[in-house]
């Protein structure tokens, strides 16, 4: 299949969507195809299901588009949404990401790695990057971590989640 976006590089900046979406199955996916089908390399998408107000979920994506399409893309991701109904509440422009290397040590397979990860997405935090040396079950690991984050999110708040986790798994956290 031939690409739809020659030269396909992406912008250094990204762009934030905050929108409303009904509290329906397939919603999420209905706000995610205008975005992959212009284009847009998502990087989070974050659902605050806990803030629904009068059936309606707030969400809040970040993604890149590429060079040289972005207005036009944006532009037709915007119509397509309102096409969809769905309520944009407002489009940050330059949005950066920023990246956080972290290194947790312990046992970090065996309190399930996989669990971590999932836990820092439902916060909005990327795990981009894992790097780590096999050891045996019983001994311990060293598994460096590359975060993204949207400057929605303050590395404070990434810095909470990880010491919860690492507390709770009785993990060590080295940050740089």
């Amino acid at each position: 299949m031939q690409n739809q976006y020659p030269n396909n590089k992406l912008l250094k900046e990204m762009i934030s969507l905050m929108v409303r979406i009904p509290d329906t199955p397939g919603s999420l996916i209905e706000l995610i195809k205008p975005i992959s089908n212009n284009g847009g390399n998502i990087f989070a998408v974050l659902h605050h299901h806990d803030k629904k107000t009068d059936d309606m979920i707030p969400v809040s994506v970040s993604f890149e588009l590429p060079e040289g399409l972005h207005e036009a893309s944006l532009r037709n991701i915007k119509k397509e949404l309102q096409e969809k109904r769905i309520q944009i509440d407002n489009i940050i422009l330059g949005a950066e990401r920023q990246q956080i290397m972290v290194i947790l040590s312990g046992h970090v397979f065996d309190t399930d790695v996989v669990d971590t990860i999932d836990r820092l997405a439902s916060k909005g935090i990327k795990v981009s990057e894992l790097h780590a040396i096999f050891t045996e079950m019983n001994e311990i690991s060293n598994v460096r971590l590359k975060l993204n984050i949207s400057e929605t999110i303050t590395k404070k708040k990434v810095f909470e989640e990880l010491n919860d986790i690492c507390k709770e798994k009785n993990l060590i956290l080295l940050r740089s």
